[in-house]
């Protein structure tokens, strides 16, 4: 058998030496040519044919170019095609796929079957040992087996077996222990296969049926592993892959004239059947990008790169998608953000505005309450100026009776004299005092007069100091800063509203300073009017505390009835006199009273 198969290696060199002799005879012929470059070394005996019959046809047909044959190497081949300039290119499908974006190219024709169903699809892979190994039957046999195989990227002497790999859920890159590559597959491959120098080999379809019919090696030597059926293909050829896929190709580079690419084109589509084969447009270019995506290879071969660039390469899509769901969902979430905030501020708005008017009307029923009270209070004062109008002038006739009755004695008594004295002054002042009641009660007010201020607070002081016997235990202060202070008013109420004041200010003093309680009165000239502050110390203030005094007259005193600020505010609104509180450093209040000043002592002053 070996030796049958040595005979046909001179008569297979001299076929392979053909198409180099009829290239270099064409080349020399004329110094303008048409390029057909042609990869050479796949499967020799089989392009031989196709070549001849091709360049025949075009010569015959179109009568005014050259053709010219010229062999390039498989392996360098876009390198080559650039340095000879080819015009015209022949050569595997998986080629134009792989070339695909380097250089530009139109398909014209592809090499079919003449007799197949489905002529497109010709090209597979037979995967061989030889037939004492029973142990190899399966793709699975192979795994961690040599092999020999006749170029990288040969479609159906090494790509269509890969992918088969692939399909059966192996990784092609480290399936097999170790991979033999030679220039041709026969004799190469087939003869390390007899000879034991490797487990299996492989051979692209219908090469082992051809070497066979040739005499080549014995019939049956040889046993196909993992053999598929016959299918609709019509394809007569054992095979091991269950996918097939185009054949050779003729394309048209860039540069050729259109006439030259539609009469070539023509040419071709026009020739007859060649050793079984014809040229058709028929061409399965997905099968073939299918192929090269499954391996990486080609424009795919990121597919097998693990940096960052080949990542992305081969995750692009899902990448931009997942880009753009993140996108989505930052947007989204700054949308909801800003809705959440707009939201929290109207709902805080909201609130607030809620707020202010359930204080403005706590604070509207608190000023009704007020003065419901202070009506109330007006009443209840009314009657008992009314009804004690009476007994007032009961105590006085009694008083006038027991001073003439102890005048009868001519005896003197001095004690008995200030007693009487004080008791008549302190009456005649409670009569004026419900005088006044009664008048206001009455729509009836006494006549405003000038009167001096220094003078009704000095007055003021002494009456209270009188009735006061604690008034010893604070540090007062009465400070005039001016010679005298005339204003427009009536002497007692004004007295009245200067006692409230040193009243309320001596109370909070006494009671909330523990140690070293103060009053301060002072009176000062502030351009047209006249200033008395009555200053005391006690607790800190709030705001809401001297809130509560400005608008509601509330006493801060938890047993104050606020009839005092009542008084005052009234008695001041009176006289046209304006009051602030305010608080004092260290705590306590601070009351200023402003009085207009007399007219006729303004207008002197300017004078």
């Amino acid at each position: 058998m070996i030796t049958r198969f040595t005979r046909h290696l001179f008569f297979l060199g001299l076929i392979s030496l053909c198409p180099f002799l009829l290239s270099s005879d064409i080349v020399h012929a004329q110094d303008k040519t048409i390029k057909i470059g042609y990869a050479h070394g796949l499967e020799l005996f089989r392009e031989n044919e196709t070549l001849k019959q091709t360049l025949r046809a075009l010569q015959s047909r179109i009568k005014n170019v050259e053709f010219a044959l010229i062999s390039l190497s498989p392996i360098n081949t876009l390198s080559e095609i650039k340095e000879h300039k080819i015009d015209f290119l022949i050569g595997p499908s998986n080629f134009f796929v792989e070339f695909r974006g380097s250089i530009p190219f139109t398909h014209l024709a592809t090499r079919i079957n003449a007799n197949g169903k489905e002529p497109a699809k010709t090209v597979g892979s037979v995967f061989i040992a030889k037939r004492e190994r029973t142990d190899l039957n399966s793709i699975r046999d192979l795994e961690g087996k040599s092999i020999a195989a006749s170029m990288p990227n040969s479609l159906g002497g090494w790509l269509a077996a890969l992918r088969e790999i692939h399909n059966a859920g192996k990784n092609p890159d480290s399936f097999f222990s170790s991979i033999n590559f030679t220039q041709f597959q026969t004799p190469d491959v087939v003869s390390s296969v007899l000879n034991g120098n490797v487990d299996a080999g492989v051979l692209t379809t219908c090469v082992l049926e051809n070497i066979e019919a040739m005499g080549m090696i014995e019939k049956g030597s040889l046993k196909v592993i993992n053999e598929q059926p016959f299918n609709k293909t019509g394809l007569a050829c054992k095979r091991s892959t269950s996918d097939l896929y185009p054949d050779m190709s003729f394309a048209a580079l860039s540069g050729v004239p259109e006439w030259l690419s539609r009469e070539v084109t023509v040419t071709l589509l026009s020739m007859p059947e060649f050793s079984g084969f014809r040229w058709s447009i028929e061409h399965d270019q997905f099968s073939i990008d299918q192929l090269m995506k499954d391996l990486g290879l080609g424009p795919y071969s990121y597919l097998k790169d693990t940096s960052l660039k080949g990542l992305y390469n081969r995750f692009k899509q899902e990448f931009l998608i997942a880009l753009a769901f993140l996108l989505f969902l930052i947007v989204n979430e700054l949308h909801l953000r800003r809705l959440v905030r707009q939201r929290t501020q109207a709902l805080s708005k909201a609130l607030e505005e809620k707020e202010r008017a359930n204080e403005e009307a706590a604070l509207a029923r608190r000023r009704f309450a007020a003065l419901e009270k202070n009506g109330i209070i007006s009443q209840l004062g009314t009657i008992l100026a009314h009804e004690s109008k009476q007994p007032l002038g009961t105590l006085s006739n009694y008083l006038t009776i027991l001073q003439i009755y102890l005048n009868k004695n001519k005896e003197t008594d001095s004690f008995r004299d200030e007693v009487l004295k004080t008791m008549g002054d302190q009456l005649e002042r409670l009569n004026g005092l419900v005088n006044s009641v009664r008048n206001f009660a009455k729509k009836r007010q006494n006549p405003l007069v000038k009167t001096n201020l220094i003078e009704v607070a000095q007055k003021a002081l002494r009456n209270y100091e009188a009735s006061e016997p604690r008034f010893k235990r604070i540090k007062f202060n009465f400070q005039n800063k001016i010679g005298s202070a005339y204003v427009l008013s009536e002497p007692l109420s004004l007295e009245l509203l200067i006692l409230n004041l040193i009243k309320n200010g001596f109370e909070e003093a006494d009671l909330n300073s523990k140690t070293n309680p103060i009053l301060k009165v002072s009176i000062s000239e502030d351009d047209d009017r006249y200033c008395l502050e009555v200053e005391n110390s006690g607790k800190e203030m709030t705001d809401k505390d001297i809130e509560r005094i400005v608008t509601l007259g509330e006493s801060v005193k938890p047993e104050g009835l606020g009839l005092g600020l009542s008084i005052i505010r009234g008695i001041a609104d009176q006289f046209g006199a304006d009051i602030k509180f305010k608080r004092r450093n260290g705590g306590g209040v601070i009351a200023d009273v402003f009085f207009t000043k007399y007219e006729e002592e303004v207008r002197s002053k300017n004078v």
